[in-house]
């Protein structure tokens, strides 16, 4: 029932993508693991490779097998509103400026794609879902001070009181791509030392995909 091909199936996870080292129709959660630096923004933080990890991750989509007929299954929704919004790709992030450089850089190459995203805050993505969520976790081991000065960075920020990311995690329902350094989530702990993603993380290690995102990009 959750894998049943027929995409009418409200309760089915089925898209049916697959593409030789990024994804098949099993996979319905992916971690592309990127280890560069964040940046400091003003209050808010930002990472550009992620941003070019989301556009790449785009690419591999348009180009897998299956999505074009995945996309063309939605064009017999009467309701455009609707139809739209199950063709859409949500694209969020919990830092605004990180969103607001999504915008920047995503957006044209998702319509050179002729891709529709919907782009967002975590928090402002609250209630919302889309079948294909792609997440931009930011936080990083390293900060990136500019002028070449890259320095041990400890500090989760949000990431230590993990309702806002738990959110980001249950927002697609058929397939989720976390974006992110898979290391710096695997460590971070609460107050009572106990781990706060490292369970999520193994699991899509166990029945998902890791995939690095140097590889990816080759």
């Amino acid at each position: 029932k959750v894998d049943s091909p027929d995409l009418r199936d409200p309760e089915s996870r089925y898209h049916g993508f697959n593409k030789a080292g990024f994804i098949n129709p099993g996979v319905h959660t992916i971690w592309i693991n990127v280890d560069s630096p964040e940046s400091r923004d003003g209050s808010s933080r930002t990472n550009n490779t992620e941003i070019q990890a989301i556009n790449k991750v785009l690419e591999l989509l348009k180009s897998s097998e299956g999505f074009k007929e995945y996309m063309e299954h939605w064009d017999g929704i009467k309701s455009e509103s609707k139809r739209k919004e199950e063709k859409e790709i949500g694209v969020i992030s919990c830092y605004g400026k990180q969103v607001r450089k999504i915008r920047e850089s995503v957006r044209p190459r998702a319509r050179q794609l002729g891709l529709q995203i919907k782009m967002n805050t975590v928090d402002k993505f609250q209630g919302m879902e889309r079948n294909i969520v792609i997440v931009s976790t930011v936080r990083s081991n390293k900060l990136d001070r500019g002028n070449d000065r890259i320095e041990v960075n400890r500090d989760a920020g949000f990431a230590k009181s993990p309702e806002r990311l738990n959110v980001a995690l249950s927002r697609a329902r058929r397939l989720l791509i976390v974006v992110g350094n898979k290391d710096f989530f695997s460590g971070i702990r609460d107050k009572e030392g106990n781990y706060l993603y490292r369970n999520a993380i193994r699991e899509i290690e166990r029945s998902g995909k890791v995939i690095d995102f140097k590889q990816l990009s080759k």
